[in-house]
């Protein structure tokens, strides 16, 4: 068997979510469908860097499989493209090295969450943001940045029911970016929890509007409770942007 590595650009929209589901439309369902038709029809598994929930996008996801046939990449790229619906396109394929596997050889993912923050917002935009009538206060959204670097205790800021005993985790990179309207808020860290960016998004909200001050958003990060934290961002916002790995597939 050969191990491959692919990137693969979807439209979360389309689909419930990333995970399979018996009954419903899901990303893991039409890559793994189309890859076992690739394989005539025999069954082919895949691992994907992240597990992205319903409604929510991805710009560069990566997904790891084994395939009996060797391949040439850009072919092997065509063919999958071929046999997946419109809402999916394969980015790039590549030979893995053995053991390669794109949940626990990423050494980092990087997560974007988009706004958009004006009275209005264009039809078009309506399912890949947040459209937030009232503009964040910057300044206040940069400072809750810089608290949510490091490694610190994010139980806050999963979802209950999905906490694990050891909530912490290690953000690399916390950045906020606003383009006109256009606002969005850029996550690296080395793992992330249940539903960890939409609240913090969420949470970032109140604070961006003076609902919660800077004190209570740093106590978040001391130990707090989830019912402390703000409401779950909703999934449209989100893009799984990038995953970065050691050596990289796509480099050898």
């Amino acid at each position: 068997m050969l191990t491959y590595a692919a990137e693969i650009s979807y439209d979360g929209g389309a689909f419930f979510g990333f995970q399979r589901q018996k009954g419903l439309p899901t990303v893991q369902e039409a890559l793994e469908n189309a890859l076992s038709r690739l394989e005539g029809g025999k069954r082919v598994s895949m691992a994907a860097a992240g597990r992205t929930d319903t409604g929510v996008h991805a710009r560069r996801q990566v997904i790891s499989f084994s395939m009996t046939k060797e391949w040439q990449a850009e072919r092997l790229r065509l063919a999958l493209q071929g046999n997946l619906p419109s809402d999916v396109a394969v980015v790039r394929v590549a030979r893995a090295p053995e053991g390669f596997h794109a949940r626990f050889s990423a050494r980092w993912r990087e997560y974007i969450y988009f706004t958009w923050q004006a009275p209005y917002c264009y039809p078009q935009l309506r399912h890949y943001v947040w459209w937030r009538a009232k503009s964040w206060d910057e300044e206040r959204v940069k400072e809750a940045c810089a608290l949510l670097l490091g490694r610190h205790n994010f139980a806050a800021f999963c979802e209950a029911s999905e906490c694990p005993q050891d909530a912490t985790r290690t953000l690399h990179i916390v950045k906020f970016r606003r383009r006109g309207a256009l606002c969005w808020l850029r996550f690296r860290g080395d793992a992330f929890l249940t539903h960890m960016v939409r609240i913090i998004a969420g949470t970032v909200d109140l604070l961006g509007n003076g609902k919660i001050s800077l004190e209570a958003f740093e106590r978040l990060l001391l130990g707090g409770s989830r019912l402390e934290a703000g409401p779950t961002a909703p999934p449209q916002g989100l893009f799984l942007w990038r995953v970065g790995y050691c050596p990289s597939p796509w480099d050898m």
